[in-house]
């Protein structure tokens, strides 16, 4: 009989401990799930200057110190990026891994970028861009890029190449992606 009472002490012991461990379990479970959602949701980041960048999988954008003054912004990441500028009196400078391109005026622009530094893009919804090659290459012609044009970059082979694409797919797109990330806006200088 007393062995049984031990037992039974022993027994609720483990439930209790048990069902703690699987409480503690569960909620770090919501954590990481509710961090890994709001990761992959666009994220608006508005700049002292107007400018309005939208993140997206992964991207994090960095303005330079010094930022409106020194007008530039590094991005970092692998993903894309939306990012609209307003008339000032200097382009903006955005650089990614394998490109670094200079905005001017007022421009929207979708820019997929990629932390292993093999291959990027950018699209020009509206506006001027000019987009070089980030790193020395014996082909460094930049590309000026308006509305409906593209660049892309291909570092393995070295080749920057302009195309153009149909618009409508990155209205759409930007339409929604902007509208998701008003909801999620994150610090900007």
């Amino acid at each position: 009989m007393r062995l049984s009472r031990a037992f039974q002490r022993t027994n609720k012991g483990t439930l209790l401990t048990g069902a703690v461990v699987i409480a503690v379990a569960l909620a770090v479970i919501a954590v990481v799930l509710a961090r890994a959602k709001a990761a992959s949701e666009p994220r608006e980041m508005l700049l002292a200057d107007g400018t309005q960048i939208v993140l997206l999988n992964g991207t994090g954008a960095h303005p330079a110190e010094g930022f409106p003054q020194k007008r530039e912004v590094e991005i970092r990441g692998t993903g894309e990026v939306f990012i609209k500028t307003q008339q000032r009196d200097k382009p903006l400078v955005v650089r990614t891994g394998l490109m670094v391109l200079t905005v001017d005026g007022e421009s929207a622009l979708r820019a997929s970028v990629s932390s292993e530094r093999v291959g990027e893009q950018a699209e020009v919804l509206y506006g001027h861009v000019w987009a070089a090659k980030a790193y020395a290459s014996p082909f460094s012609e930049p590309d000026v890029l308006v509305g409906g044009e593209m660049s892309m970059v291909n570092r393995s082979i070295d080749l920057m190449e302009k195309e153009t694409f149909d618009r409508a797919e990155l209205i759409r797109w930007s339409d929604s992606v902007i509208a998701a990330a008003s909801r999620h806006r994150v610090e900007g200088k």
